[in-house]
């Protein structure tokens, strides 16, 4: 499943991408892999690379991730970020009440999960637009504001 909201933009044809591991870590800094065609199918899509010449190449690299370079990505929007750009801001409340660090961002239903750690314990915050206030990647902050009992479970 592509983790993109942007797959025509970044799934075009002579695009170069690197291959990660299954956590998306680079696995090999001189591999890449030429794009040459791709079509949706399911959830994700099928990408053809030059590279990659039958079907025993393509069950090699299946289950992997593709890197792309941070020059060959559009330029985010002020109110835009990247996911994992969140790991390591600070939450707070919009009082300015210290909640923790996000060390992890989950993919969960309707919504992402940040998972928070407050010293204690992780807390999962659900990182949606009925509780998170502001994204300031630039302060290192996200504010969010909680339901009542939520930070209690």
């Amino acid at each position: 499943m592509p983790a993109t909201d942007d797959v025509v933009g970044i799934y075009v044809e002579g695009r170069e991408f690197r291959l990660g591991d299954e956590e998306g870590q680079p696995a090999s800094p001189e591999a890449t892999f030429t794009l040459t065609g791709v079509r949706p199918y399911k959830r994700g899509v099928l990408a053809r690379f030059e590279e990659v010449a039958d079907r025993n190449g393509a069950e090699a690299v299946r289950g992997r991730t593709l890197l792309l370079a941070a020059d060959a990505v559009r330029p985010l929007d002020e109110d835009e970020f990247f996911l994992h750009d969140l790991s390591g801001l600070e939450v707070e409340t919009r009082s300015g009440d210290r909640i923790g660090v996000v060390i992890e961002v989950y993919e969960g239903g309707p919504a992402y999960l940040l998972a928070v750690d407050d010293g204690e314990r992780e807390l999962l915050i659900p990182f949606s637009g009925q509780m998170v206030e502001r994204v300031d990647t630039q302060r290192g902050v996200i504010v969010i504001d909680p339901p009542p009992g939520l930070l209690d479970l």
